[in-house]
């Protein structure tokens, strides 16, 4: 009888091999303007918050240690350990600070690999994580399912799934993290050619590693179809595609006892139709 127990494996979405070759490559390339406006967002947050961190964990490219540290106070961040991938990450709770730029949407396992990262802070750690939500690359998408319709007669993987709003605070829960927070930076770029587009994804290592994708260079006729039908579909006055962006901020806190607790349900001393009606009586 087999065992019902055990647990399912995640869904292979992601071809892990392609993605690590892909970032190898990145490395080798200009800075993205996307990890570029992530650092300097984190840096905003961190000097929002009124702590220093002895000791940072940062999942991702080994060079946001130099980007982060060089834009806050030598006494913000002491000692920072890198890693690029989950596998090498310690397996203590070390780290009052855990930050994850751009990478956390290319797991296949996302729920578990946040769990995994979480599991690394001591009590009362911070976990700030910026990912791709759904809403990005969205006009790109819409162009892929036209140009697939007319050249090869149905549609196939472009642009990986992307996780809400709503669907990353129920990470966080997951994850056992408290006072939880998401918040979403929208906007908007215009490119001249789909080529500067397709290079901004590149110096991520974010191009198309979906395992179901289609492995086949994509022809001549098919590119051209692609530019062209983006700038019948989305492009601007000055004849600009139009490519949107949404980057998810998540944030939380490992359980501590110092930590606020939410009131229980019924302990509220007054209710809200009384304290409506105290105001209204004080109003001028």
């Amino acid at each position: 009888m087999p065992d019902m127990t055990a647990a399912k494996a995640p869904p292979n979405i992601f071809d892990e091999d392609a993605l690590a070759l892909r970032r190898l490559r990145a490395a080798k390339r200009e800075d993205s303007f996307l990890m570029e406006r992530c650092v300097a967002d984190l840096i905003d947050r961190l000097l929002d918050v009124n702590r220093d961190f002895e000791n940072v964990l940062i999942y991702g490219p080994s060079t946001l240690d130099t980007a982060i540290r060089s834009k806050l106070p030598d006494s913000k961040i002491n000692n920072i350990s890198t890693f690029e991938t989950l596998d090498t990450l310690p397996s203590r709770p070390d780290f009052d600070l855990i930050i994850s730029l751009l990478r956390l949407q290319s797991l296949n396992d996302l729920p578990g690999g946040i769990i995994r990262l979480s599991k690394c802070l001591k009590a009362d750690g911070l976990f700030i994580g910026a990912m791709f939500g759904g809403d990005t690359l969205t006009e790109l998408r819409q162009v892929f399912y036209a140009v697939d319709e007319m050249h090869l007669g149905g549609l196939s993987a472009h642009i990986y799934p992307m996780v809400s709003h709503t669907q990353a605070g129920a990470l966080l829960a997951r994850a056992g993290l408290n006072q939880p927070v998401i918040d979403t930076d929208r906007f908007t770029v215009s490119y001249g050619k789909l080529n500067t587009l397709i290079s901004d994804l590149r110096d991520l290592g974010e191009t198309n590693i979906l395992s179901e994708r289609v492995k086949t260079p994509l022809g001549r006729a098919y590119k051209t179809a692609l530019e062209a039908t983006y700038k019948d579909m989305f492009s601007t006055q000055n004849n600009k595609l139009t490519c949107s962006f949404e980057i998810l901020w998540l944030t939380g806190w490992t359980p501590h006892e110092s930590q606020q607790k939410p009131l229980k349900p019924g302990s509220a001393k007054m209710r809200l139709e009384d304290s409506l009606k105290d105001i209204r009586k004080r109003r001028p």
